[in-house]
């Protein structure tokens, strides 16, 4: 498994890096994708403010390169950084709620891009999350 900075279980950064990784997945970070986790109460509902969460998001980029260094090659997602990033959520309700506001964060921009979709996917899979299932109440 590739090293990351360690975070708590079902912490607020280890969630926050989860949305990080959805972000920088398709390789550019949007406007529209910063203004819908501001308009989901992201920020509030973790606890931080959007300085904190630029910390927590330069953090993943670190983590990314080192990571890069140290592989052939690196894909934003490749499925074994994506396992590592996911593994430190393991509530099922915070998974939940996370996988929701992907769908709200991926759609921001207009459209699903193929990476989006691949982590996406890959999240629901790992997390036995059905995604017909996500607008039912927990």
């Amino acid at each position: 498994m590739p090293e990351i900075t360690p975070y708590a279980d079902n912490s607020a950064e280890a969630m926050l890096r989860v949305i990080s990784l959805f972000i920088i997945g398709d390789g550019e970070v949007k406007d529209e994708e910063m203004e819908m986790l501001e308009e989901l109460g992201v920020f509030e509902r973790f606890g931080v403010d959007r300085d904190d969460f630029a910390r927590i998001f330069d953090g993943y980029c670190d983590d990314l390169i080192a990571h890069a260094g140290t592989a052939r090659f690196v894909g934003l997602a490749d499925p074994d950084w994506v396992d590592t990033i996911l593994a430190p959520v393991t509530d099922r309700i915070s998974r939940r709620n996370l996988a929701r506001m992907l769908l709200l964060l991926a759609r921001s921009d207009g459209f699903f891009s193929d990476a989006e979709l691949v982590i996406y996917r890959q999240m629901l899979d790992r997390w036995e999350i059905d995604i017909d299932s996500l607008a039912e109440p927990d």
